[in-house]
């Protein structure tokens, strides 16, 4: 107010007239904004503001649609959002959110050797393949799957490494075969996932609906939908149980969805999403039990305010890296 008051009355009084009507404007609008602000930092509660403060810090950006395709001669091609690879064999489309490689099926013919080809999802990423019987696989973060371009002889066999949901197309006479690390499920056509990370003691088999039997140490049990499949590595133990399908499988619809699960896990499962560390200030922290269902694409500061809310834990982000106290 000082510097427009001796403009107005200084050295310019020629030309009072056209600039009084122009720094009158400016400090109109500047006076305007600081209302503005102090009216809605006014009417916020604390929890707001702080989000708003979380928000300022250089944003960890939520997954996208990613992979990377290895062809049968060892060749690469990386896959997004942006991607127009097309062969004899496959086509990449894209959907809202993800992509989606898919696969024509050829006819039969004996001199056809099996071709095998690896579609790698990274950190952060997720990523869908259409086999050749009309089979769609989800792929989640950190995952492998190992397939035919055409499936022959007495089954349809593919290999999974990390985490994939399975909707499997009907074919009596040619059984449906996921292998996993020390696991063997076989299908006819049905929908499940599979969770089956290379650092985790567990490989968990759901049914969505159909049945499926699941084959590891030794022992093999037939699901029903809504049923779950624990085969523990360390010791061979395969169990049965009731679930909620939703924890399970609702990755692939765009949500994360836990129920009292501790905080090391859910944190580890959002690092493997939105591709963040996290350090503990604490180690007690870590168990701390929380519940949440959040939409895939939120963002990760919104997400953070929530489990705040609860008084237990605090969060800052350093670079990609969320430190927890």
């Amino acid at each position: 107010w000082k510097m427009l008051s001796e403009k107005v009355s200084g050295k310019r009084k020629h030309r009072a007239g056209s600039n009084i009507l122009k720094y009158a404007a400016v400090a109109c609008a500047v006076l305007g904004i600081a209302v503005s602000v102090f009216y809605i930092s006014g009417n916020k509660t604390p929890e707001t503001v702080e989000a708003v403060a979380v928000a300022q810090v250089p944003a960890i950006a939520h997954g996208s649609s990613k992979a990377v395709l290895i062809l049968e001669d060892g060749s690469s091609v990386k896959l997004d959002r942006q991607s127009t690879f097309q062969t004899a064999d496959a086509t990449v489309r894209n959907t809202e959110h993800t992509g989606v490689i898919s696969y024509k099926k050829t006819e039969k013919t004996e001199k056809k050797e099996v071709k095998m080809n690896r579609l790698i999802v990274p950190r952060g990423g997720e990523y869908r393949v259409e086999l050749a019987d009309g089979t769609l696989v989800y792929l989640n973060a950190e995952s492998e799957l190992r397939f035919p371009k055409q499936f022959r002889g007495k089954k349809r066999k593919v290999y999974l490494t990390g985490e994939g949901y399975f909707d499997v197309q009907r074919d009596e006479k040619q059984p449906f075969v996921v292998e996993v690390k020390q696991v063997e499920v076989r299908v006819l056509g049905t929908s499940f996932g599979i969770r089956a990370y290379t650092g985790e003691a567990n490989v968990l088999t759901t049914l969505v609906r159909g049945r499926v039997n699941v084959e590891a140490g030794g022992k093999q049990v037939e699901l029903s939908p809504g049923q779950q499949a624990d085969f523990s590595r360390g010791n061979d133990r395969l169990t049965v149980t009731k679930v909620d399908v939703e924890q399970y499988v609702s990755w692939k619809d765009g949500r994360l969805v836990f129920d009292n699960k501790p905080l090391e896990f859910i944190l580890e499962e959002l690092g493997r999403w939105y591709s963040f560390d996290v350090f503990y200030t604490n180690k007690e922290l870590k168990g701390i039990p929380y519940s949440l269902n959040i939409k895939k694409h939120e963002d990760i500061a919104h997400v953070l305010k929530f489990i705040e809310r609860t008084g237990k834990v605090k969060f800052e982000i350093n670079k990609n890296t969320i430190i927890v106290k």
